[in-house]
């Protein structure tokens, strides 16, 4: 489906809920609450459904979007949320009524009856501002919830996924107003001390293969117990390792569980992430992508991912 197509169906309908991804990020709650508010402006009713993962950071920018408990929906979409495995648990009585899937992951996996797929955005909240071009609604409050969309998702515009494209929709976006100071300062310009103490963590218990182009590093529960980090300052830790000088590929490993650890895969594209992340059952893009390892211990996680790596590497 078409981005013109996808804003006549949503024109078409009413009572719209929209399924966001567990440990949802900036791009699914910045994206679907973009699109509650354009359909609430086109007089519709639409909510986001409730979201457990959500953390603090997003805290204001989510008033008054989440589905009343009687709230009963006609139709269900999905934002930023590419594969099944991806849906939370919460959400999961509506995973075979998924009619609309919007995102921009080339590893989508197709499961909703209609997908508008965009794999050359920055971020799902491209499509959703070219959508609301189409539907004729934009606002402050629109253009705030995009915006937080788009940067988060390319890093303020210093990963790789930025393109012209990406600046000219931010530079739209401002024009509604100053939120973006904000939005900077709150997203890309603040850590706490447990951040960097988290990542300071993450520097002694990295391994490092290839004359320091390659990083591995992990960061457990007892870390986390230890340094007494919240699930806010752990979001952004994926992030840290690529930073480092001469580093082209960085694996980072989060403990969910006793045996469940989140691999966060970043490479300047030497490496292709999503290929990485497919062997791992995950997906995402080529220089940012994710997987979940179940079963395993942290030595065991470690060795899967950089098996993974190795694989890909060699077949160039």
């Amino acid at each position: 489906m078409t981005e013109q197509q996808a804003a006549q169906w949503l024109k078409a309908g009413d009572n719209y809920l929209l399924l966001t991804h567990m440990r949802p990020d900036g791009d699914t709650l910045g994206s679907a609450s973009a699109l509650a508010k354009a359909l609430r402006l086109l007089g519709k009713q639409a909510y986001l459904a409730p979201n457990l993962g959500v953390t603090a950071t997003f805290d204001g920018d989510l008033d008054g979007m989440f589905a009343p408990a009687d709230f009963v929906p006609e139709h269900i979409v999905s934002i930023d949320l590419a594969a099944r495995q991806l849906i939370p648990q919460e959400m999961k009585q509506w995973e075979e009524q998924v009619e609309l899937c919007i995102d921009h992951h080339p590893s989508n996996e197709g499961y909703a009856k209609e997908t508008c797929l965009d794999s050359t955005a920055a971020a799902t909240g491209e499509i959703i501002y070219r959508i609301c071009t189409e539907l004729g609604v934009m606002d402050e409050e629109i253009a705030a919830r995009l915006y937080l969309a788009i940067t988060t998702d390319c890093g303020c515009f210093v990963y790789s996924n930025t393109t012209p494209e990406t600046h000219r929709i931010a530079a739209e976006l401002m024009g509604w107003g100053d939120f973006w100071k904000s939005i900077n300062k709150r997203m890309f310009q603040t850590l706490s001390l447990t951040e960097i103490r988290l990542q300071n963590r993450l520097m002694d218990r990295m391994e490092i293969y290839d004359e320091g182009q390659l990083v591995i590093g992990a960061i457990s529960l007892a870390d986390v117990a230890e340094l007494k980090a919240t699930p806010e300052d752990t979001e952004e830790i994926s992030s840290y390792a690529i930073k480092i000088e001469g580093v082209k590929t960085a694996a980072t490993l989060k403990q969910l569980e006793e045996r469940v650890w989140k691999v966060s895969l970043r490479t300047d594209c030497t490496v292709n992430a999503t290929r990485v992340c497919g062997l791992l059952g995950g997906g995402g893009h080529a220089a940012a992508a994710g997987a979940t390892l179940r079963n395993v211990n942290e030595a065991e996680a470690r060795a899967k991912v950089l098996a993974a790596i190795r694989t890909v590497q060699a077949e160039g």
